[in-house]
């Protein structure tokens, strides 16, 4: 195995032992790290990053989309905690979190057919289902 190689394994195992949280059910405390909000897609980065990034480009825009999009980032936050957890009682707990923020999401952009973020919200709902289903 190459040096460069070892590296960037060594890398991925020390990202996937990341902190995941205390509690799953704590979905209020979930404040992504640097490093997980910028894993997230750039229009979340406004919101878990803070004001220093702005443009359209980096937040969900609530006239095009409703008043409840400021669910959907912490859900993916969950959702990528739950990938990296190892123990299925946390796992459960954190995508019974993100399905809850992202059906929250879906249900606020009921009434705005042409939100550029829906296909986006629909597949994770749907990748949610599938893994929640693969936990049972």
């Amino acid at each position: 195995m190459s040096f460069y190689r070892k590296i960037a394994l060594l890398i991925l195992l020390a990202l996937a032992f990341l902190p995941v949280g205390a509690s799953a059910q704590d979905f209020a405390g979930w404040y992504p790290s640097v490093t997980e909000a910028t894993l997230l897609p750039k229009y979340c980065w406004k919101q878990t990053l803070g004001s220093k990034y702005k443009g359209p480009e980096f937040e969900i825009p609530r006239d095009a989309c409703g008043v409840g999009m400021n669910h959907y980032c912490p859900s993916l936050v969950a959702l990528g905690r739950a990938n990296r957890s190892l123990d299925d009682k946390l796992k459960r707990g954190f995508l019974e979190g993100s399905e809850r923020g992202v059906v929250y999401t879906l249900r606020a952009m009921e009434k705005y057919p042409r939100c550029p973020i829906r296909a986006d919200v629909t597949r994770t709902y749907q990748l949610i289902k599938l893994e929640r289903s693969l936990l049972r």
